[in-house]
């Protein structure tokens, strides 16, 4: 049987790396095979191609990150803390530009809890800082810390061409819990966000620091749109 080998290595490759149009180069390390295009390397197969992560000791997290046009992201945060006691704070978001200015726009979210049958809806528009109401709700005592999964999609949106990028929409959803407990807590925030401008970065601010060690961990996905 014949033996194809391709270019390796254990990240990423660049087009530095890459020479030739459609050569491929494999990244042993994350096992994902690309392939050299007209601008740009692209992954073969599978959705979403990973391009950021972050994981720190740390209550907060702030990235730097030019996000095109021609995909479509999906970005998913870890955070909690560790310890018994009770954060009742809530996520909030910056949109950033690239020299790190504030975007401004507008924000919606609806929630519920296993607590208690109240079902919530907040908004407010022409902010700079776009909240999720997903702080954490009373019920089990908390014996081993608080956890909230934040996961949502970003999607460009256009006004005279497919390259005249004004408005930004991120939809998604939040969940809060108790760790490590049989009788844990859930609260659920469905959430929507319109943002104005060149999208350049993110800061995200999930609300749960209570004490040392609280950790964070984002991680960054895209999908070509077309």
């Amino acid at each position: 049987m014949a033996i194809i080998r391709v270019k390796r290595g254990s990240t990423k490759p660049t087009t530095s790396n890459m020479s030739h149009l459609g050569e491929l180069a494999f990244d042993y390390t994350n096992e994902v095979l690309y392939a050299r295009g007209q601008s740009s390397v692209v992954k073969i197969g599978g959705a979403f191609e990973r391009v950021y992560l972050s994981e720190a000791s740390s209550t907060y997290r702030s990235i730097s990150y030019d996000f095109d046009p021609d995909y479509i992201y999906k970005v998913h945060v870890i955070a909690g803390t560790y310890g018994n006691s009770n954060d009742t704070s809530d996520t909030f978001i910056y949109y950033r530009t690239s020299s790190s200015s504030n975007l401004y726009g507008s924000y919606v979210s609806h929630h519920v809890n296993t607590e208690n049958t109240t079902h919530t809806k907040a908004s407010n528009s022409n902010q700079y800082r776009f909240y999720i109401e997903d702080s954490y709700v009373s019920g089990p005592s908390i014996i081993s810390g608080i956890t909230k999964v934040i996961d949502f999609e970003i999607s460009p949106t256009f006004k005279r061409n497919y390259l005249d990028t004004e408005q930004w929409v991120i939809y998604g959803k939040s969940i809060t819990t108790n760790n490590d407990q049989n009788d844990a807590s859930i609260k659920m925030v469905d959430f929507a966000h319109s943002v104005n401008g060149n999208l350049g970065g993110i800061y995200i601010n999930p609300g749960v620091s209570v004490g040392i060690p609280d950790s964070i961990s984002v991680t960054i996905f895209r999908m070509k749109r077309k």
